[in-house]
């Protein structure tokens, strides 16, 4: 099944939600309509059985250039008297929270396992997009980039909260307060990435952790990522509690009953997703 909303294709193909911004001319700026068509998809899979992983990718040349300048939620508008008519205070939190912050909360809500190619720049919100994957495959020459503080505003899309935690407080400070661009490489040597390639091994790269997640135990995969992500803010005593109802829900599964026939008969598991 194929659908496009406004800059973004939904394609559906087997088990595999695949979901590509389609702005190459515009290095794949995202609109309003782009974070909600996500959402939108996001939440479908969710609900959707038949769904076991989520692949976000950019057309042409780059991932994504970040917000569209414009267009954006409380970034100005296109003509004279939209820009005059300025929108009172409080305007800007409630709509970031409305369509872009919705969109990053979805991405590591999920309990659907998601991966990311990363080509070209991934800026701004394209970073935070980027970073949300599950598994990041990065080229080389990829540049991630948080430009918001050298262009005179605030960081948004989660990126205080994502970059300290995986990178550290002093190199998330370097790309936060100074806009400093990390490349491919660099990302993978601080760890904001899973995997660098060359430019012409993107698409098989991440092809190859697709597959494997969309032939994984889809429920213990979902129920490991929320551990983490809850876990991320939370203490000892509570990680420990959340992962004992975890494992009380995965141990219920039909792939878990697979996965130990599998191990007692010395095979390689034949998992369904459920």
């Amino acid at each position: 099944m194929s659908t496009s909303v406004d800059g973004l294709d939904v394609v559906t193909d087997g088990g595999v939600l695949r979901l590509t911004l389609q702005r190459p001319e515009k290095r794949n700026a995202m609109t309003s309509a782009m974070f909600d068509g996500i959402s939108d998809a996001i939440d479908l899979a969710v609900a959707d059985d038949a769904i076991r992983v989520v692949v976000i990718r950019g057309a042409g040349d780059h991932f994504c250039s970040g917000a569209q300048v414009g267009g954006a939620p409380g970034r100005g508008a296109g003509t004279d008297d939209e820009q005059a008519a300025r929108p009172r205070t409080g305007h800007l939190q409630r709509t970031l929270h409305a369509s872009p912050h919705r969109m990053v909360r979805t991405l590591f809500e999920c309990e659907v396992p998601i991966v990311t190619g990363v080509q070209g720049f991934a800026a701004g919100i394209g970073n935070s997009l980027a970073l949300a994957g599950d598994h990041v495959v990065a080229t080389r020459s990829a540049r991630f980039w948080v430009p918001f503080v050298t262009r005179g505003f605030t960081p948004d899309s989660g990126s205080t909260y994502l970059l300290p935690r995986l990178i550290g407080l002093a190199r998330a400070k370097e790309m936060i307060l100074r806009g400093k661009q990390v490349d491919g490489e660099r990302a993978a040597q601080w760890g904001m990435v899973n995997e660098v390639v060359d430019d012409d091994a993107l698409d098989d790269a991440v092809e190859a952790v697709v597959q494997e997640f969309a032939s994984a135990a889809t429920v213990s995969v979902g129920l490991a990522k929320q551990l983490m992500f809850r876990n991320l803010s939370g203490d000892l005593n509570g990680a420990l509690e959340q992962e004992g109802l975890a494992e009380e829900l995965a141990v219920r599964s039909d792939d878990f009953k697979e996965g130990m026939r599998a191990f007692g008969e010395r095979r390689d598991p034949d998992y369904q997703g459920r």
